[in-house]
């Protein structure tokens, strides 16, 4: 099934593209989690901080449907 996946700030890396702002459309499995999601693209743990899938906070064990739209975004500092 295809879901559509966007990186933002340090995470981009992950994508393995050159633009932040463009979805990666992936193909994934029935039944993948998000923390699955993660796994595949080799982020490692502690890097994500929140996801939204169609503009829902979601936990890691989200279980991704056809179609979904996920925005995964890692710690932020500041001061």
């Amino acid at each position: 099934m295809k879901v559509f996946v966007k990186l933002y700030a340090a995470l981009a890396k992950f994508a393995g593209v050159s633009v932040m702002h463009e979805p990666l459309e992936m193909d994934v499995p029935q039944g993948m989690s998000l923390q699955e999601l993660y796994e595949r693209l080799q982020i490692p743990e502690g890097e994500v901080k929140t996801a939204f899938v169609n503009s829902a906070m979601q936990s890691p064990d989200y279980v991704l449907r056809e179609g979904d739209h996920v925005g995964i975004f890692p710690p932020v500092g500041g001061g």
